[in-house]
């Protein structure tokens, strides 16, 4: 996949963090050239490159544990939210015959919220972090993606 195929087949997407970010995440790996998140395994330690990094919080009531949605150990922590850009209003909207049915993701890519959701996606990644085993070290990287944007 090129680069310029690579923005283009994300550039829309804004509905869910879930539903895309690891493909996403999948596809720019193959754009750099860089290898792919290995499955993962049922002990949490050998996980040293994949999706959804189980982290322990030992020492919080109100969380017991957390997933990193990409973690390559020595590397980063990475959290993905998903922003929206402002709707285009369709044909059948503009004549009040049809509803709107669209999903924004974490926040609209326009207004102060998409910042303030961001700045918790790095918030979440340094939290993450935190909870690492103390073996594993401190990742360098902390990063906070919005999907396609």
């Amino acid at each position: 996949m090129t680069v310029d195929a690579f923005i283009e087949r994300y550039q829309e997407t804004e509905a869910s963090e879930r539903g895309a970010a690891q493909m996403f995440l999948g596809d720019l790996c193959a754009v750099l050239d860089v290898p792919r998140p290995d499955p993962p395994r049922a002990e949490t330690r050998k996980n040293q490159y994949v999706f959804e990094r189980r982290v322990d919080y030992p020492d919080q009531a109100d969380r017991e544990r957390g997933f990193i949605d990409l973690y390559k150990r020595g590397c980063f922590v990475l959290e993905a939210k998903q922003g929206s850009d402002a709707p285009s209003e369709t044909e059948g909207e503009r004549l009040g015959v049809e509803e709107p049915t669209r999903r924004y993701g974490t926040a609209r890519r326009d207004r102060r919220e998409w910042e303030r959701a961001m700045q918790r996606a790095k918030n979440q990644a340094y939290r993450y972090a935190r909870g690492l085993p103390d073996e594993e070290g401190w990742p360098p990287f902390l990063v906070a993606v919005d999907v396609g944007h």
